[in-house]
């Protein structure tokens, strides 16, 4: 069963989207997204292959609360399956973060139907449905009893855990010494995830809704955009206290967009 509803986001009405009802009968298992562990695979728990009744599928079907869906490729690796090829594709699509709580319901024939859950325990917006997209708040969690906001990108903390940053988006605000030194510092959640491992991009590619920059990626106690951001800031006029936010659209290629927020003048 399907049906249509229409909300209201940060005061903006998200347009009608097509619903998908899961019956409560379905065996299922969760998972609480941590980036080290469920990027870029996803291991299904062993407990849960009995559930395939021995026909454990190649490939699998995953299908969100909006009936948008996703075909997985399971492999084996050693005595336990993943999920692999476009999963990735999955969480970028879904900007899945750190402490995001999944649901996986398993209805047969090779289908999951995925459920996400945010840190506040309700279930995430739809908010690739937003007419106006407004700039998405720093990620907030809970630390050492403490309720914090995490800093702009060159302040966040050093990778210790106790500041949490989206896997694949985060804001910078932009300072005098971003422009006076034309680089940015990325988060280091960032980092850490798509960027310090084997196989690192030579380039990255930023875009925005007026064109494309090729930049190099510098790696020393952090990763920094250097060669070829001064053109970047000089094409788009950056200011100081102008809001910058990336979004990884591709992971292998390092391509993310940009969207600006202008500081008035």
């Amino acid at each position: 069963m399907r049906f249509r509803q229409r909300k209201k986001v940060n005061n903006k009405m998200v347009t009608p989207v097509e619903h998908v009802s899961i019956p409560h009968d379905l065996p299922e298992f969760f998972k609480i997204f941590h980036p080290e562990i469920c990027y870029p695979q996803l291991r299904i728990p062993p407990a849960f292959i009995k559930f395939f009744n021995g026909d454990i599928p190649s490939i699998c079907v995953l299908e969100d609360l909006a009936a948008r869906t996703w075909k997985v490729v399971v492999e084996k690796n050693d005595s336990d399956f993943f999920f692999m090829e476009s999963w990735p594709d999955f969480v970028l699509y879904n900007n899945l973060e750190y402490g995001d709580f999944l649901t996986f319901s398993y209805a047969g024939n090779s289908k999951f139907y995925v459920k996400i859950y945010g840190k506040n325990g309700c279930l995430k917006e739809d908010v690739t449905a937003l007419k106006e997209p407004e700039l998405l708040p720093l990620v907030e969690e809970k630390a050492r009893g403490k309720s914090i906001v995490a800093e702009p990108a060159d302040q966040t903390d050093n990778g210790s855990g106790d500041m949490a940053s989206s896997v694949t988006s985060f804001e910078i605000v932009i300072k005098a010494s971003h422009l006076n030194r034309a680089r940015l510092n990325f988060p280091a959640p960032f980092g850490n995830c798509y960027l310090k491992r084997k196989k690192r991009p030579l380039m990255a590619t930023l875009r925005t809704d007026s064109g494309s920059w090729t930049i190099v990626p510098q790696y020393y106690d952090r990763l920094e955009l250097r060669e070829g951001m001064q053109k970047f800031i000089d094409d788009n006029a950056l200011r100081v206290n102008d809001v910058c936010r990336f979004k990884l659209i591709d992971d292998e290629k390092l391509i993310l967009k940009v969207r600006i927020k202008r500081q008035p003048k």
